[in-house]
């Protein structure tokens, strides 16, 4: 025991500490009663992961913005519960807002034309995107890792900011996404619990309740505005830009156009929504391209000559 703490501070120095921030918090969850299995997984996988060797002490640190965000994603459910009122949501204001700049009829948002019009083809393909962000957000970073850590680096602490403004905006704008208005009108009900809106149609069409579930563990209804659904995407799109070739930027535009449509068809986000979170990601893309130093070629240069590894122009 002795000797694994001497190792560990050997490799962390006076920061050897930090890696047990998950496992803290999970304590705290736990002391409230309110301790999930992920909580859980992340106590113990990131300890795990800092302290087992230089690599992937590299990597926790790497990728630490993620784990920030999940944090921050769950902690962000208590700031609500003691500030959200009834008051303070906005319901139908969006959805007037909505119908004076995108009506595709008269009285008729987008989200009332694809819901009059659903298909199952289209339920599934715009239920991809949906159902595999968190993933391909996790999955692209670890990517970055072995081949462009820089832009890892730059897409993490971009996506780090991003969900913290988000955080800012639930909690000082709350606004209900346009399923909610479709089922309780214009009413605050602060008592309803998440839903899958257009993606039940999915869980219906294969007989499975995955983003039922999923839905219903969201940290709060009302955070409509902004979308980072529609964020994410965009946050991979611009910080790939220039370092991204030709083979591989389409798929970036692709899917943030996808996300996009999905979040406006699956009833989900307003366009308005969409159009912030967009805004959101250039603003956090900019905000970590200062932190880590004016970024080149969709990297920070300063970390581009400390990086163990090469940037690779044609990474995805």
């Amino acid at each position: 025991m002795v000797g694994t703490l001497s190792r560990v501070r050997a490799l962390w120095g006076r920061a050897w500490p930090l890696p047990l921030l998950p496992a803290v918090y999970a304590m705290i969850i736990a002391a409230i009663g309110d301790l999930r299995p992920e909580h859980v997984v992340f106590a113990v996988a990131c300890p795990l992961l800092a302290y087992a060797g230089s690599r992937s002490k590299q990597f926790f640190v790497d990728f630490s913005p993620f784990i920030l965000v999940a944090m921050g994603y769950d902690a962000v459910r208590y700031v609500l519960r003691a500030t959200l009122s009834e008051g303070r949501v906005i319901t139908c204001g969006l959805r007037e807002l909505e119908l004076a700049l995108f009506a595709v009829g008269d009285g008729i948002t987008p989200q009332d034309f694809s819901e009059a019009h659903a298909l199952p083809f289209l339920d599934v393909l715009f239920a991809i995107p949906y159902g595999i962000f968190a993933y391909v957000a996790a999955l692209y970073s670890a990517y970055l890792f072995f081949v462009d850590r820089p832009r890892m680096r730059h897409y993490l602490w971009a996506f780090a900011i991003a969900n913290y403004l988000s955080f800012v905006l639930w909690v000082l704008v709350p606004a209900a996404p346009p399923w909610y208005i479709r089922a309780h009108g214009c009413a605050v009900d602060l008592s309803v619990s998440g839903n899958p809106a257009g993606l039940a149609r999915v869980d219906a069409l294969f007989g499975t309740d995955y983003f039922h579930v999923f839905y219903s563990r969201a940290s709060q209804v009302f955070g409509a505005l902004p979308s980072m659904h529609c964020a994410y995407p965009m946050i991979g799109l611009i910080t790939a830009w220039r370092a991204a070739g030709l083979r591989t930027r389409p798929l970036h535009v692709v899917y943030a156009v996808l996300m996009f449509c999905a979040s406006v068809y699956l009833d989900h986000h307003w366009v308005v929504d969409g159009v912030l979170g967009w805004g959101i990601a250039a603003a956090a893309c900019w905000g970590a391209g200062r932190l880590l130093g004016r970024p080149t070629a969709g990297i920070a240069p300063g970390l581009a000559r400390t990086a163990p590894l090469a940037s690779r122009p044609e990474a995805n």
